[in-house]
């Protein structure tokens, strides 16, 4: 049997998106739930899902919406949801479409600050380690604030009170509101080229929202970046901002800035006098004991009996002498000693040693020594060498050969 009326799945779906979608209690809903499977596609939506103790519904955030949250969404986190019901049409699965997230227990604002915060302690900005020393002596003290109000009064009434005359230099600054972050950012930037020495950044106390400029990224920024030190006097003592955690020094109040910034001028003029007299007290006992070394010296045996002092260098040296003879005694008594034992042996060696026994040398008319007797004739003249004297011969007759 073949059915007429009938829906095609697509069809099906299509007539639930649309009777959705025709619902006007399904759209602009508040829903409070879970973060549960929270990822984070490429794309920037945000896909996740809400849940409660009983169900849980699959949800999804676009990026045009999720871009202008002032936190990050996470697993575990109870917050409100606006957004409307529909369909995936795909799956034809329930869906709810998310278009802006507030948390339950915490408001968004906290939680992107908190967010905020985290971000800059990795990077580094609150470190300790980092932080710039305030000079001891300034020159000229730079103020960023507001140009009217008890606050650059305070300032200006505590820095001539310890230091009177002291140099300050101005940058009228917005301290909320929306010109607030460009003010203070330019105020830092015209601090860095100012012939000051540290910088006071300082507004009244006031609401969250009033401080709030000095939680934004751009603030904290600047400060990081900023070369001189600088001392932060946001708000009241229980008031702590991003900045205050990122300057050099946070102080409570303003007029507690102004306290840390200079010294108290009559002390130091009192220190002074106190380390001069310390000096004139140590360069005169200084000089007192080289003057006394300087007597004990002169007195001593070096210039009163100098002679003395080669003493001990002539019975040395006149002990090194006698060593010395007596070593060129015994190597010229061995070199005696060698001499003769050498002159022995050449005489042992000599050809007149054995002359002087009754041998004698025999040479022809050349000089050549005669061996043999085949080596000369009759009637030859020859010459022989005796020990003594020498003898002119003729050869009468040769005996044999």
């Amino acid at each position: 049997m073949i059915r007429e009326n009938f829906l095609t799945v697509t069809q099906l779906s299509g007539l639930i998106q649309n009777t959705l979608n025709r619902e006007p209690l399904l759209k602009g809903l508040w829903v409070r739930g879970e973060i549960t499977n929270f990822k984070r596609h490429s794309s920037g939506h945000l896909y996740f899902s809400l849940k409660d103790k009983d169900t849980v519904i699959r949800a999804v955030m676009f990026r045009g919406h999720a871009d202008k949250l002032k936190f990050r969404p996470a697993d575990g986190q109870d917050c409100f949801f606006r957004g409307y019901v529909a369909l995936y049409p795909r799956e034809t699965q329930l869906q709810f479409y998310v278009e802006e997230i507030e948390a339950a227990g915490l408001g968004s604002e906290a939680l992107a600050l908190e967010e905020l915060k985290k971000k800059l302690a990795a990077r580094g900005y609150f470190d300790s380690a980092a932080k710039k020393r305030l000079p001891p002596l300034p020159k000229a003290v730079g103020v960023i604030s507001s140009p009217t109000g008890a606050v650059i009064q305070d300032i200006r009434k505590v820095l001539w009170r310890r230091y009177p005359g002291m140099p300050i230099l101005l940058y009228p600054a917005a301290v909320q509101g929306k010109e607030a972050v460009d003010s203070v950012v330019r105020g830092l930037r015209a601090m860095e080229r100012a012939a000051v020495d540290v910088v006071i950044l300082a507004r009244g106390g006031g609401s969250a929202e009033d401080l709030s400029a000095f939680n934004r990224e751009e603030i904290v920024e600047a400060i990081h970046r900023f070369s001189k030190p600088l001392i932060s006097a946001v708000g009241h003592e229980t008031d702590v901002t991003l900045a205050d955690l990122t300057a050099d020094v946070r102080a409570a109040t303003p007029s507690m800035a102004a306290e840390l910034a200079v010294p108290i001028k009559e002390e130091l003029r009192l220190l002074l006098i106190q380390q001069r007299e310390r000096l004139t007290g140590g360069l005169i006992r200084f000089v007192g004991l080289r003057q006394e070394k300087l007597a004990r010296l002169k007195n001593s045996y070096v210039f009163t009996q100098p002679y003395r002092l080669l003493d001990p260098h002539r019975e040395r040296l006149a002990r090194g002498q006698e060593k010395m003879r007596e070593r060129m005694e015994r190597i010229l008594l061995e070199r005696q000693n060698r001499f003769k034992h050498e002159i022995v042996r050449l005489e042992a060696l000599s050809p007149l040693a054995t002359l002087g026994r009754g041998y004698a040398i025999c040479r022809d008319e050349e000089g050549h020594v005669i061996c043999d007797a085949a080596q000369v004739s009759e009637k030859q003249k020859v010459q022989v060498t005796l020990a003594r004297g020498g003898l002119a011969c003729r050869v009468e007759e040769i005996l044999y050969e």
